[in-house]
């Protein structure tokens, strides 16, 4: 029996280790690499398909308009040191049912804010265009849109029901969008 030089050793290492790269540590191998499992498949496509998908980026910001809320809540009298009162119970109702017409139609307010009257300002923006509805403490609601290269309109709703609001996001959008 021959026995094999130190040269020859060498090649005879440097080949198995391209016939098997995987055993020596060089690439994964298959067994190490696996079939991708069902639910980490459908985990990825969920990831993928969420960046891309208006009804998540839609809750997202409903959740974000809620949080807004709840922390109108913590505002106290005299909130802007101008005498401003705060939002109480009859503009909170007001305002979370607009929030849910708004969700059902598909309408994404920019944000909410307690208003300089008393009361909650849902609000609108586009461009340098801006609206707001604002629901008064004393229960009445007011719509004002303006922007720069036209005057303030106003006008107040008969309503704070689901079809009045429409009504004032057709407004509020046809101005947002001149």
């Amino acid at each position: 029996m021959a026995l094999l030089s130190q040269a020859q050793l060498i090649d005879y290492d440097t080949a198995e280790r391209r016939r098997h790269p995987a055993i020596y540590r060089e690439v994964p191998s298959s067994a190490q690499i696996g079939p991708v499992e069902t639910n980490e498949l459908f985990k990825q496509q969920l990831l993928s398909s969420s960046h891309q998908s208006r009804y998540l980026e839609l809750e997202q910001a409903f959740i974000e308009l809620r949080d807004q809320m709840a922390r109108l809540r913590l505002v106290r009298e005299n909130w802007d040191s101008y005498g401003a009162s705060r939002p109480n119970e009859a503009a909170f109702s007001a305002a979370e049912a607009a929030l849910r017409a708004f969700r059902d139609m598909n309408v994404r307010p920019n944000g909410i804010m307690p208003s300089a009257e008393g009361g909650i300002g849902i609000i609108f923006t586009e461009r340098e265009e801006y609206a707001h509805i604002e629901f008064d403490n004393s229960g009445e609601t007011w719509v004002l849109t303006y922007g720069p290269n036209r005057l303030a309109t106003t006008w107040q709703l008969p309503s704070g029901n689901a079809d009045s609001l429409k009504e004032a996001w057709n407004g509020i959008s046809a101005s947002l969008q001149s």
